[in-house]
């Protein structure tokens, strides 16, 4: 799964979580429900092809990347059953293309924009979240007390 120390468990809320992260080349993970039927992984230090979302069972997952050398987000990709379905990112202008028609009307006034910046575009992809889920990050969801690990140095050297 996600090669994480299991002794490095922590209960915590997210604040906790970031603070646990030390930067690159640590990794760690802040896991839990969203919604029903919903998991969220916030994983810092991580490039997505190493988020072992193909063991989490029959779950839907959001992955965002953020490149944080370059100051850019990955698209907002969508795993089912461990499968990468593709992604769910708003489209960066009104009515644009999208992969999956099933999902543009939860876009309806998300288009990203040239130029638009990092905290916008992250603004309009946890958006995209809770349109989608039917849960919205807000105090209490920041509050919430979700599991955190550190994926020690070296373990995602090797191929999974």
């Amino acid at each position: 799964m996600l090669r994480a120390d299991a002794g490095s468990r922590l209960d915590c809320d997210l604040e906790t979580a970031v603070g646990m992260y030390p930067g690159p080349p640590e990794m760690v993970v802040w896991i839990g429900p969203h919604a029903p039927g919903w998991t969220h992984v916030l994983a810092f230090g991580m490039d997505p092809y190493r988020l072992g979302v193909i063991n989490l069972g029959k779950r839907r997952v959001f992955e965002i990347h953020c490149d944080e050398e370059l100051g850019r987000l990955d698209p907002l990709y969508l795993y089912y059953d461990g499968e990468q379905l593709g992604h769910v990112t708003p489209p960066y202008e009104e009515g644009g293309y999208m992969k999956f028609a099933d999902y543009r009307p939860y876009a309806s006034g998300l288009a990203l924009g040239e130029g638009s910046g990092l905290e916008h575009d992250i603004h309009r992809m946890l958006c995209m979240v809770g349109r989608i889920t039917g849960r919205f990050l807000d105090r209490e969801w920041f509050a919430s007390t979700r599991t955190a690990y550190r994926i020690p140095e070296g373990t995602w050297d090797e191929p999974w």
